[in-house]
């Protein structure tokens, strides 16, 4: 996955899952692949340029991730309700991540979208229908 072009991502709010397309780049990976997030309950990329060359994605604790995010959630939370009812304090943010078993994924780029995903699990699949 090192060094792939993130081509696209796509967020399904029904399905609880997150989507980002993968090209290989520089013989990074032997032909285009999905990273797939499953269970998701919130994201956040801050200025999504793409493509972008993906350099890795790192699982934290849910909690973790709540802990480092917290004034970015919190502020977000107060003015449109993001990520949801379960994120009214950082105390009930981490009950509701440890009840629900989330996992916090950070995602870091060398060139373009940066951000974090909370969700479940996390698959790579390879797929020969991304171009």
């Amino acid at each position: 996955m090192h060094d792939s072009l993130l081509v696209a991502y796509s967020v399904d709010s029904i399905t609880e899952r997150l989507t980002l397309s993968l090209q290989p780049h520089h013989g990074s990976a032997p032909g285009p692949f999905r990273i797939e997030f499953s269970g998701v309950a919130a994201h956040r990329f801050d200025a999504p340029l793409l493509p972008a060359i993906v350099s890795e994605i790192e699982q934290i604790t849910g909690a973790k991730l709540l802990c480092d995010e917290w004034g970015p959630i919190e502020s977000r939370s107060r003015v449109n309700g993001w990520p949801g009812g379960w994120a009214g304090t950082l105390q009930a943010a981490i009950e509701h991540v440890e009840r629900t078993a989330l996992h916090g994924y950070l995602i870091d780029s060398s060139y373009g979208l940066n951000g974090w995903v909370l969700a479940r699990t996390v698959e790579l699949c390879m797929d020969e229908t991304v171009r």
